[in-house]
């Protein structure tokens, strides 16, 4: 068992040496020179180089930015504290990957051959109908603001709690530098520096890996210690589907599978991603490889969170009131177990910054995209312009955006509940808008009332589910720790007087309330899907037209009369010439 020693508490906490500064700020300056350098290479170049890098892109960037945008300064905390505190279960989301195979025959071929920027063009196409793109594409872009400012607002607030970073300097230094490299570089400055900061997100949590088994003795007695506690072991899973239940393993992969549909097969951000490359093989092989990558970002913040655990087998600083959340549990390892060392913990917020940075520099450029092609680009005196002027107009966007997601984030530090409701927004959009997609591909019936309603009513519902354990005063369980070991001089605080409230004690219909956070993405994606269906019928299914075969998936075109008798004019793509074939 390691030895507590809590000193460095009672004095100047989290004195940064000149080697730390070196450290994360070498991080930031990289990031920034990666900006300055595609700015000079391609200033002259148009919003199809700005937004796309020309079409040219190899998979390897892609690859790394398209995991990068997911793998945030979110992941970095609560992955390891997730582990510490509720054990391995989460682990299986990683087997939601198999919706790679659903996305890479359905979605990505289809989408590619389209070119498309925003990937809501083709809902205005196939809908015939600006309003369904338009509820599309604004949902989109205020579910990414909201995420960025929690982005932002997370990591700065960890680092103040041990630093002496202030939180305004935390949240100014990762907008401001993202939303410029992003703004001067476009997405070839996006894609790569997401190559340099998840190597770095990876590098980090090796190290506080290695320094903790060090400490710990053994990887064996890591294990051993994680079994010990119901961290790991049979006995640490729920094997059946229990949707009132947080986790269960049933519960992680169905909503695993649903979460990566979301993310990688009708998300903006992706989208535009693979539409980045130079061809469709690069785009598949962008897809395929980016799951080892995932797989091993979840693995190690989940095996972080182990460690740690191990290292505080006999004195957990929550339940010894040395950290106020739970999700403070690894920024408080590395200031106490490897501030000894020269320049680590300055890798840490490294590491921090380097999980913001990508997903905000991600999020900016994808916003701006959808903003120039689904506003701008409709208004005839935009479309008019220069593709030069056109140029600097996206960029104005994509600046624009950077600031409006810094000051969210200042805002989430003085309302405490824009962090609960930017966290809800967040997983209850996604759902609804595949399903959304998931209408137009497969369902010809459906019309633009049955799409806008399904997306509207389909995030109404997840949002009601969202707030179920506030609306019900349940708690969230966690599994026991200890602090018999910790030092004779500690006051640790008192237990609760009375029992949490938990989701066993409640009565029907309040306990459906406490629907597991796992099921929102399938529970929005059908409700969307069975709403948008019921409103499709009751208002004369297509509208009263004939649905153009080369609008809906290949698969289900054989359904369709020939000819179509479709006169209007899409915007610009040709839809009869796509395939599915890998």
């Amino acid at each position: 068992m390691v030895d507590f020693n809590f000193a460095w508490l009672e004095g100047e906490r989290g004195i940064l040496s000149p080697a730390d500064y070196l450290v994360f700020g070498g991080m930031l300056a990289a990031s920034l020179a990666i900006g300055i350098y595609y700015a000079i290479k391609s200033r002259k170049r148009s919003n199809d180089e700005f937004l796309l890098g020309g079409r040219s892109l190899s998979w390897f960037p892609v690859c790394f930015s398209l995991l990068a945008t997911y793998v945030s300064s979110i992941l970095i905390l609560g992955g390891p504290s997730e582990a510490y505190y509720h054990g391995l279960e989460w682990w299986y989301i990683c087997t939601g990957q198999v919706s790679v195979i659903f996305i890479a025959v359905v979605f990505l071929p289809f989408f590619y051959e389209l070119k498309l920027t925003s990937v809501y063009e083709y809902l205005e196409d196939r809908y015939a109908s600006r309003w369904v793109r338009s509820v599309a594409g604004g949902m989109f872009v205020v579910q990414m603001l909201l995420y960025q400012s929690v982005v932002i607002y997370t990591p700065g607030l960890a680092i103040a709690s041990f630093t002496h970073i202030p939180l305004w300097t935390s949240i100014l230094a990762v907008g401001l530098i993202a939303t410029i490299y992003t703004t001067i570089g476009g997405i070839r400055a996006v894609v790569w520096t997401d190559v340099l900061q998840l190597s770095v997100l990876m590098i980090g949590f090796v190290v506080i890996i290695i320094k903790g088994v060090a400490d710990v003795g053994s990887v064996q007695q890591v294990w051993e210690v994680a079994v010990k506690h119901n961290r790991a072991g049979p006995q640490a899973y729920t094997y059946g589907y229990d949707p009132l239940k947080r986790h269960t393993v049933a519960n992680i992969i169905i909503g695993g599978i649903f979460l990566t549909a979301v993310q990688y097969g009708s998300s903006q951000t992706s989208v535009q991603r693979f539409a980045s490359t130079k061809s469709l093989s690069q785009a598949y092989l962008s897809l395929v490889m980016m799951i080892p990558l995932f797989i091993l970002a979840i693995s190690l913040a989940i095996f972080a969170g182990l460690v740690i655990f191990a290292t505080y087998e006999g004195c957990d600083p929550l339940a010894a009131g040395l950290i106020a959340h739970k999700d403070q549990i690894l920024p408080f390892f590395v200031m106490d177990r490897l501030s000894s060392i020269t320049g680590l913990p300055g890798l840490f917020i490294a590491t921090l910054f380097s999980g913001s940075l990508s997903t905000i520099s991600s999020g900016v450029n994808s916003q701006a995209a959808v903003t120039w092609e689904d506003v701008f680009a409709k208004i005839p005196s935009c479309a008019s312009l220069s593709k030069r002027t056109q140029v600097w107009l996206t960029k104005l966007l994509a600046f624009g955006y950077g600031i409006l997601a810094v000051g969210f984030a200042f805002l989430a530090g003085s309302l405490g509940g824009v962090l609960q409701a930017a966290i809800v927004v967040t997983s209850s959009v996604g759902g609804p808008l595949l399903g959304v997609f998931i209408m137009a591909l497969f369902m010809p019936f459906t019309n633009s009332k049955g799409a806008c309603g399904g997306m509207i009513f389909g995030t109404g519902i997840g949002l009601v589910f969202s707030f179920g354990s506030s609306i019900t005063g349940v708690k969230l369980e966690m599994l026991p720790t200890s602090t018999e070991a910790c030092p004779a001089n500690f006051t640790i605080p008192p237990p609760p007087s009375t029992p949490p409230l938990r989701v066993s004690d409640l009565e029907f219909p309040e306990k459906i309330l406490c629907l597991s956070y796992t099921q929102l993405g399938p529970l929005g994606t059908l409700m969307a899907i069975v709403i948008g269906v019921l409103i499709s019928l009751a208002t004369g299914r297509a509208g009263g037209r004939r649905i153009d075969k080369s609008l809906v998936h290949p698969w289900i075109r054989w359904t369709l009369p020939d000819p179509t008798t479709v006169t209007r004019k899409t915007n610009g793509h040709s839809y009869d010439k796509i395939s599915t074939q890998l």
